[in-house]
């Protein structure tokens, strides 16, 4: 008998020690039930209070965590039609969104962000290329009357958002009426699947008013056509990043003929943020008359390409958050001759669209600005030649002596660049990017330095070999 106890003892010693000696200590790990990267040992001492970081980082990474969650979510769900998920809530009538939170009117980040599109149009507006801001609802805003029993609804971030594009004359489209005209034919999202995203039903009637607005812009640019693709049914099984199990059939769209050629060239040489790295870059030789648009997009154009590529010449689309406060890089970059930037209302938050990037960060004046001034020899560089680069993109970063700078430009075969001015350890740089292609043929280009106080102007030659 006392064997026995015994036995039984070292089995719950066991049950209770064994998820704990099986934590993942790896580095860089995200959680594939709610989409989470998972705390690190260095950030327990690092960020906020140390008790909770020690909680939170067993909590992600004891041994066993994935199966423990999907056992008790699928019991909740059979035993009690209840939902216990990080990251997903059932509404009325079957339908699943994404977990509710208090959604409270942040006036000071639309202030922000409102006026950052203002000056992102306004930039493109002064370089000749044609602008439009679209941006997106969220599956609650289009379905808020699934929403579950006893959630108040406020919508008022959103609202407050879109009066201030309207008062500043921002070009701009809101899918979500076009969303709201369709909804009582169409399915625009799933019921169940992706709580957090259009289906591509929804994407067809959202990226179709948003082609319109493009036409309208420039005469160049097809509306969508439907005819150009073939709908197939698809059944979805489980939630995006989780194990919870659905049965939920859905529409895609194909092309019947796909006309684009995926271009890779930049793919990983191009600047951006660590976090977020979605890029695609396609040609398409069957409209080389059509123009080329450069696109901040997020997660709704994920997948959506295809609903584009067949009205321009060129589509490069760069995952918008953090990257888009860069936007005069890439303009640098790819050239285009219209940018769309689109965001979806939920993401409209600090974490996405760094406030103080948004209010702090330079941009160029436009260079004519300055044909007048007087030149001087206030600045200059030690070696005016640079070697060509064998890479794909040339990135160019030259040290500047002499007196401070308040912008730059480069005058590469007559196009304009705008440069950024950085000082690194007291030093000035000048700093700017330019596919290799365009240089292949030509030895030298000039630099402009603008002095700090915009009085007066150096122009600087420089050679490449």
């Amino acid at each position: 008998m006392k064997k026995i106890h015994f036995f039984r003892i070292i089995l719950f010693l066991f049950i209770i020690a064994f998820p704990i000696f099986s934590m993942n200590l790896k580095n860089n790990q995200v959680s594939d039930i709610d989409n989470r990267k998972l705390i690190e040992l260095s950030e327990i001492f690092s960020e906020g209070n140390i008790i909770p970081n020690i909680e939170n980082y067993i909590g992600d990474r004891i041994g066993f965590r994935t199966q423990m969650v999907n056992i008790y979510t699928k019991a909740m769900d059979i035993l009690f039609d209840e939902m216990i998920h990080p990251s997903y809530q059932y509404g009325k009538d079957g339908y699943i969104f994404a977990k509710l939170k208090e959604n409270e009117t942040d006036r000071e980040f639309q202030e922000v962000y409102s006026n950052f599109i203002l000056n992102f149009q306004n930039y493109c507006i002064d370089r000749e290329i044609k602008f439009l801001y679209a941006t997106e609802p969220s599956k609650t805003t289009i379905y808020s009357e699934f929403l579950p029993q006893g959630y108040n609804y406020n919508n008022g971030n959103l609202e407050c958002f879109l009066s201030l594009l309207k008062d500043k004359n921002v070009n701009y489209i809101y899918t979500g009426e076009a969303l709201m005209d369709a909804k009582s034919s169409k399915q625009v999202f799933d019921k169940k699947y992706d709580a957090n995203h259009w289906n591509e039903t929804g994407a067809i009637i959202g990226i179709s008013s948003i082609l319109d607005r493009l036409n309208d812009l420039d005469s160049r640019v097809d509306k969508f056509d439907i005819n150009k693709f073939g709908p197939i049914e698809y059944t979805n099984t489980t939630l995006p990043v989780s194990h919870f199990d659905i049965n939920e059939k859905t529409t895609h769209y194909n092309l019947k003929k796909n006309n684009s050629l995926s271009i890779t060239d930049f793919r990983n040489e191009i600047k951006q943020s660590k976090q977020f790295t979605y890029f695609a870059n396609y040609k398409n030789p069957n409209n080389k008359d059509t123009p080329k648009i450069l696109i901040f997009a997020g997660s709704y154009f994920q997948g959506r390409d295809k609903f584009l590529t067949e009205n321009f010449s060129e589509v490069i689309r760069i995952h918008n958050y953090h990257n888009v406060i860069d936007y005069d890089y890439y303009i640098n970059v790819f050239n285009p001759d219209i940018v769309l930037f689109e965001s979806t209302e939920y993401t409209h938050s600090d974490y996405y669209f760094p406030v103080e990037e948004m209010k702090n960060t330079t941009y160029n004046k436009e260079f004519k600005y300055y044909s007048n001034l007087p030149e001087s020899k206030f600045a200059y560089i030690k070696d005016n030649t640079f070697k060509k680069s064998d890479t794909n993109l040339m990135s160019f970063s030259i040290p500047i002596e002499g007196e401070k700078l308040s912008y730059a430009y480069a005058d590469i075969s007559n196009r304009i660049l705008d440069c950024r001015v950085k000082e690194i350890n007291g030093k000035q740089e000048v700093e700017f990017s330019i596919p290799t292609s365009e240089i292949e043929n030509l030895n030298k280009f000039s630099l402009y330095l603008i002095s700090e106080d915009e009085s007066r102007i150096a122009k600087l030659p420089c050679n490449l070999n």
